[in-house]
């Protein structure tokens, strides 16, 4: 029964003491506490143009919070109105309401760009340091971030940007002799296009007007009868700082393409497969055609189907085409015969320009076909 006591009055003595240090600490946390740690990572990889965000803790919204910004080399001169903090306070912006951090990054530079301009050059990343103050209550807190910021990429409005080179077609004689420029989140006041003049086979009649590229009605091949293929580089520039740029294969071609196969633009060769020979009684389906320039692709149909150089009717419809994508199909069945079947693919632009091509499938037995 004594022992029990004593174990109760060791337990009795252990709770007060916890309760006098939590109560302790509890004070030492309001008159020295700090701020939560800013949840920023250590390194932030951007496109030029974005904008990222990050959410703080709820205590970073109280009205007395503000944020200090911080570089390496501060007074390293960038352009002719900012040094390098000029323009790093200019990209971090702390919404205190909502207790968040954003940075916009085209009020930078991307990395390691020079500037002919300026003599300057941009360091690999920006080295920000934000620390966190009150005026009272919480003690701040810093935290360094790597922020590097990559070049935007170009675009072509109303073309394919798909592929890593542009690859904008036009035709002689044609009315559109232009191609815009435009790039994503990006105010172009202060700015210009213009063409690497150490790249590509660039001549007088190809060149860029404020944000459009034009060609001059005497571009390409002088006679016009011969596909003409231009290698070019479009950048945009910002103070002499390099903020774009997309390689480019720009072709002129006597008149519109409609096929289907592979076009390699880089050799000027065009691989044609339009002639297929399957089982008889199997389906089939196609890949697409290529249609240049891409603005006559319009709306796709089977014209005719001849069997053995004679108009074929197909009844069962076994024969048919995606009208938007040109995707030709055979469905499997049991009433074709053996023979080569020509189909003439005709494909009605938004302007009325009619563009037709072959494609020929021959339906055999073969062994072990099912």
């Amino acid at each position: 029964m004594y022992h029990l006591k004593s174990l109760s009055v060791s337990k009795f003595l252990a709770v007060t003491v916890s309760a006098l240090l939590f109560m302790s600490c509890n004070k030492e946390n309001i008159i020295n506490g700090y701020l939560p740690p800013l949840p920023l990572p250590d390194s932030v990889a951007v496109t030029y143009g974005d904008t990222v965000s990050y959410q703080l803790p709820e205590e970073y919204a109280g009205a007395d919070v503000s944020l200090e910004i911080s570089v390496d080399h501060p007074g390293q001169q960038v352009d002719q109105e900012h040094s390098l903090l000029d323009l790093v306070k200019k990209s971090v912006h702390f919404d205190q309401k909502n207790a968040r951090i954003l940075i916009y990054s085209s009020q930078l530079y991307p990395n390691n760009m020079f500037s002919s301009t300026f003599q300057n050059t941009i360091p690999s990343s920006y080295p920000i340091v934000i620390t966190s103050k009150t005026k009272s209550g919480l003690k701040g807190v810093s935290k360094k971030i790597r922020l590097a910021v990559h070049p935007a990429k170009l675009y072509l409005k109303n073309e394919s940007n798909k592929e890593l080179i542009l690859t904008p077609y036009s035709l002689y004689n044609d009315p559109q002799k232009t191609f815009d420029l435009v790039l994503d989140n990006f105010n172009m006041e202060g700015s210009t296009f213009q063409f690497d003049p150490s790249y590509g086979n660039k001549d007088s009649y190809i060149n860029i007007v404020n944000n459009q590229i034009v060609i001059d009605q005497n571009a390409g091949d002088p006679n016009k009868k011969k596909e003409w293929v231009y290698t070019l580089r479009p950048l945009l520039l910002k103070n002499g700082y390099k903020i774009a740029e997309r390689e480019m294969k720009l072709s002129i071609l006597p008149a519109p393409k409609l096929f289907y196969g592979i076009y390699y633009q880089d050799f000027d060769l065009t691989v044609i497969y339009n002639r297929f020979v399957i089982p008889l009684g199997n389906s089939f389906t196609s890949d697409a055609p290529i249609v240049n320039p891409s603005r006559f692709k319009g709306k796709f149909r089977i014209k005719s189907i001849q069997l053995h150089e004679k108009s074929f009717n197909d009844v069962d419809a076994v024969f048919s085409i995606d009208a938007s994508s040109g995707v030709i199909k055979v469905k499997k069945n049991g009433s074709l015969n053996e023979g080569e079947y020509k189909l003439v693919i005709e494909n009605e632009s938004a302007d009325g320009r009619l563009l037709t091509t072959d494609f020929a499938l021959v339906m055999q037995y073969l062994s072990g076909a099912e």
